[in-house]
């Protein structure tokens, strides 16, 4: 049937019309059960589909819009009624959907219908339409509201009008209305009346300036100027002279208004004569009361620092304690060999190598004590100013002082400490060289730094001393690991002390708080310690329990 239909002459000359009309119009021919039985070049661009694909195929193939029932429905629904164009929308081999407007034309050859199909694509008059119509849905929209915002807007100006009246009417404040020019009183409320005794016939019709209200003619100028630049002028004060001659201080806001039909100044003013005087008042007793804090912090000042070098100085005979230790022995060392030196020239048996022996071993004795002289000097030397300096140099430095104090208490101290390009493993002290770079250099007062570590180390050896009393202990160590870590240099003073009871470890680092008995404490030597740190050195310094004593964490910035 196909065929006898392309074959006869009314198909051809047809289907010429059809090309001839505009060869690149999509067309198809479909017959009677809604079949595709041929499409021109232009059906292939547009669709995307050769002939081959779509020859046979049911037109719902391409139309998106509607089911095989639902185009059958049409189809015959248009042979019907002779409708001859529709919209819908097709579906091209990609996928993607069009918009188009069909001309259908219906034919009938040798008795066998079929209608071709010219294919418009309607894409962007849709669209077109839907901007149409979303842009007067838009407007529509912004109309109605426009409408009902002038509508709230009239409705609000009603109100604010009433409220205007009623706050005019009752305000407490001064409130008057006039002409920006001549300062001619127009209206003035029941509260202008009540603060500048005026009555309104007093007023009304006269100017401010016949009046003689501003006590200073300036500050009215001063006023109109700022109006008429920027339309209103807010919280000018000013003193006003009332009907009696006195003076009332008044704070005063003002702009420019509509008023039946002419521009007037609406003033506001509010009596602060009262709130002046509790200003000048409060200002003088703040005067006062600054100078007495003044004079209260130079004193808690000056006691701080009498504080701070009893503190020192109570540190500093510590330090000879420990000095005495180191001297104890080589004292003993040099009254033995004196002794023994005097034995052999009495015997009779002294020879000249006994005296080279007693000569070396003199002279390398002076030079221990003298080395130990000098870093005591080094050690409490006093600083006025910031400077850098290694802590793991410091530190090693007191330890060497107090070691052998240590060592005669039964307490070992031991050493370690980690940088990015070094690292020394727990050690004693006599392991460790006298400068060790550490690369834990910080910045501050080098000479407080010590009174810190100091105070850390006394209050470990007397923990400690006291565990050994009591028998608790066998033996005592000391651990001090110094930690270099990006920008931070950490410390932390680890000992077999028993620890700090709980309760009381967040008192620890109050000023005058103690846990030594006997009056051994001032409670004063962790308070310092932390005003150090947190004030002087930007760090911090905090304490926790260990399974055998306490661990002070010191943390401070480094300086590379």
């Amino acid at each position: 049937m196909k065929n006898r239909i392309e074959n006869s002459d009314q198909f051809r000359k047809l289907y010429f019309e059809a090309l001839q009309s505009n060869p690149y119009l999509p067309v198809l021919w479909i017959d009677a059960d809604s079949l595709i039985f041929k499409i021109n070049n232009a059906t292939e661009i547009y669709l995307g589909y050769t002939e081959e694909e779509l020859v046979g195929k049911h037109i719902s193939f391409i139309d998106a819009a509607k089911s095989d029932r639902e185009v059958d429905e049409i189809s015959c629904f248009l042979r019907k009624n002779m409708v001859n164009r529709f919209i819908t929308q097709h579906r091209k081999k990609d996928g993607s959907l069009v918009d188009v407007e069909v001309i259908h034309g219906y034919h009938v050859i040798d008795g066998v219908g079929f209608s071709i199909n010219y294919v418009f694509d309607i894409t962007q008059k849709v669209q077109l339409e839907k901007d149409l119509m979303k842009a007067v849905d838009e407007k529509t929209a912004a109309l109605s509201k426009k409408i009902d915002e002038l509508e709230r807007s009239k409705e609000l100006a009603r109100h604010n009008e009433e409220m205007f009246i009623n706050a005019f009417r009752t305000s407490q404040d001064a409130i008057n209305l006039n002409d920006i020019e001549t300062g001619i009183y127009i209206q003035v409320n029941e509260g202008f009346s009540k603060i500048m005794g005026y009555s309104t016939e007093d007023v009304v019709g006269k100017s401010s300036i016949e009046l003689n209200i501003w006590k200073n003619p300036e500050d009215r100028k001063q006023l109109i100027d700022a109006v008429k630049k920027y339309g209103f002028c807010h919280n000018h004060e000013a003193d006003f002279v009332r009907r009696d001659g006195s003076i009332v201080h008044g704070i005063m806001s003002a702009s420019i208004q509509e008023y039946r039909g002419r521009k007037v100044l609406l003033n506001v003013s509010k009596d602060i004569t009262r709130i002046k005087k509790l200003e000048n008042e409060l200002k003088e007793l703040n005067s006062r009361l600054r100078t007495r804090v003044e004079e209260e912090v130079a004193v808690i000042r000056k006691q701080q620092e009498i504080i701070f070098e009893q503190k020192k100085l109570a540190d500093m005979g510590m330090m000879i304690n420990a000095i005495a230790h180191q001297w104890r022995q080589p004292l003993n060392i040099i009254g033995l060999m004196t002794q023994n030196l005097a034995d052999c020239y009495r015997d009779k048996t002294l020879t000249a190598d006994d005296v080279d022996e007693f000569e070396e071993k003199q002279l390398g004795t002076l030079d221990y004590l003298s080395s130990t002289i000098d870093d005591f000097r080094t050690f409490f030397k006093p600083d006025d100013k910031e400077s850098e300096f290694d802590a793991s140099n410091e530190i090693i430095a007191l330890l060497r002082l107090v070691e052998i104090q240590m060592l005669a208490k039964g307490i070992k101290p031991y050493v370690s400490y980690v940088s990015p390009t070094k690292k020394l493993d727990s050690v004693s002290i006599g392991e460790i060289p006298r400068s060790v770079n550490a690369e834990t250099v910080v910045k501050g007062y080098r000479g407080e730094f010590k009174q810190v570590i100091t105070n850390l180390v006394y209050n470990s050896i007397y923990a400690i001393e006291e565990r050994l009393k009591e028998g608790k202990n066998r033996e005592g160590f000391i651990h001090i690991r110094i930690k270099r870590a990006k920008n931070l240099v950490t410390i932390n003073i680890e000992d077999t002390g028993g620890g700090i009871d709980e309760e009381i470890k967040p008192h620890v680092f109050n000023p005058y708080f103690t846990t030594k008995t006997d009056g051994k404490g001032t409670g004063l030597g962790l308070y310092l310690a932390k005003l150090i740190i947190h004030n002087h050195m930007n760090g911090t310094i905090t304490v926790s329990n260990t399974p055998l004593g306490a661990d002070f964490e010191i943390i401070l910035p480094a300086v590379d």
